[in-house]
């Protein structure tokens, strides 16, 4: 039994393979568009979380190319082959990175599944090429350009790029399509709709097929069949432009998609109760549209972090799968480790600085009691309780909480005179007694 509505913390690659075959009715994933970026995440809300700053970087894809199956990375190795300049970028390693996880996706979908992918001028003709291979020519559908405004620059010298590609793939020939419309603008309006009834209603006549016509009133038209190119969904931006208030669906990640686009994607390619699958879901604007929409819903994402947001955005009765064994733990950045030690498994806040804390890492018990962790192979000794005792000092606090693998016999002994001496407190907690004890 596939258990839904649930949050996945972990690769994609791996957690789509524990997935049966054939069970999913719809795909939509938006990774990373191999941009050669880095991107800051400002998360500004959870438990008394005034500023948790994260980033993940779109650039060095090299890095990849050992996790990668050596027989898929030759494959696509011939793509920059043919460049001036060569292996200078990895866009063979990234088309690779992406094949893989589309594999597993190709798998799980239903015969009468469709997928979303969604990509921007970086990669969306390799990976367009990519997507015929997996899901097979004839089953292509559209190559959908969400159009977009905002800032441009008089002094560039090309044309402004204003749209994101998505591109839609089904399993097969029978597939779920509802269709929908969109309203008629007022040229065609003007130029079809020319005739009044008595009561001052607009109509068009049309041909019904059997040599007479009948009037199609406008009141009653259900406006333009959904067309591949969408300009009436709008991207987020911190602050909403028309009423100068902060957007209320800018959770601070910046690469967010607005809920308008994930609804009709959804409520093209599914039906209620039918399972959404997002394989990237970032900070879960996929899932959020999913259970308003009375669909079940996969989440997948690698970061601790996004999937805590997420968590908090859909409510507390959603569960985060994943992302606390060791071998995973080990993985984690130590600022995102920090965060979930401190913000998730003690209900405190973090340091937003991940540079210059001064010690301290982040607070509990309402900021009144600071907490160091330490992400180091060795013991924790003698030197660290010292500075640490310092730290906590300059906080004008009396107490403190540090947080290691292991501390060495000395560093024990240190706390005691500590305590003694300087009447400051330091508790010793072990990584293992907070992860892996009941």
């Amino acid at each position: 039994m596939l258990t839904t509505n649930v949050i996945y913390c972990g690769d994609c690659k791996d957690i789509l393979k524990k997935i049966p075959n054939e069970i999913i009715d719809l795909i939509y994933l938006d990774p990373p568009f191999f941009s050669q970026k880095h991107y800051e995440n400002f998360w500004v809300e959870g438990r008394g979380d005034h500023e948790t700053k994260m980033g993940f970087s779109d650039i060095e894809w090299h890095e990849f190319k050992k996790d990668i199956d050596p027989t898929i990375l030759k494959e696509y190795e011939h793509i920059e082959q043919r460049w001036k300049g060569g292996h200078s970028k990895g866009i063979y390693v990234f088309i690779a990175y992406i094949r893989e996880r589309l594999d597993q996706c190709e798998r799980v979908l239903k015969k009468t599944g469709s997928i979303y992918l969604h990509c921007d001028w970086h990669a969306s003709h390799y990976l367009k090429v990519m997507m015929d291979e997996v899901f097979g020519y004839d089953n292509f559908k559209n190559e959908i350009a969400w159009c977009y405004s905002g800032r441009e620059s008089p002094r560039a010298k090309k044309l402004s790029r204003k749209h994101d590609t998505i591109l839609f793939y089904t399993k097969g020939k029978e597939y779920t399509f509802n269709t929908q419309f969109t309203p008629y603008d007022e040229n065609y309006i003007k130029m079809y709709f020319t005739h009044k009834d008595e009561k001052g209603r607009l109509y068009q006549l049309q041909p019904d097929g059997k040599g007479g016509r009948y009037r199609q009133y406008l009141d009653e038209a259900k406006g333009y069949p959904l067309r591949d190119w969408w300009a009436d969904i709008k991207p987020l931006h911190g602050v909403d432009m028309m009423t100068m208030q902060k957007d209320k669906e800018v959770l601070g990640y910046p690469t967010q998609k607005p809920e308008a686009l994930l609804d009709r994607i959804i409520t093209v390619s599914s039906n209620p109760d039918d399972i959404v699958l997002d394989p990237f879901c970032g900070c879960g604007t996929t899932l959020a549209v999913a259970k308003k929409m009375k669909r079940q819903f996969i989440g997948v994402d690698i970061s601790r972090v996004a999937c805590d947001v997420m968590k908090k955005r859909l409510g507390e009765n959603v569960k985060v799968i994943g992302g606390e064994s060791k071998e995973e733990l080990a993985k984690m950045n130590p600022h995102e480790f920090a965060r979930l030690v401190i913000v998730e498994k003690m209900n405190g806040i973090i340091n937003s600085r991940k540079s210059g804390d001064m010690g301290i890492d982040g607070w509990i018990e309402f900021k009144t009691i600071p907490v160091q962790v330490k992400r180091w192979e060795h013991k924790v000794g003698r030197p660290e309780i010292d500075k640490f005792s310092h730290a906590i000092e300059r906080d004008r606090k009396e107490k403190g909480i540090l947080v290691a693998d292991d501390f060495s016999k000395d560093c024990y002994a240190e706390v005691a005179r500590i305590e003694k001496e300087q009447k400051i407190k330091i508790e010793l907690r072990k990584i293992d007694d907070i992860f892996f004890k009941a």
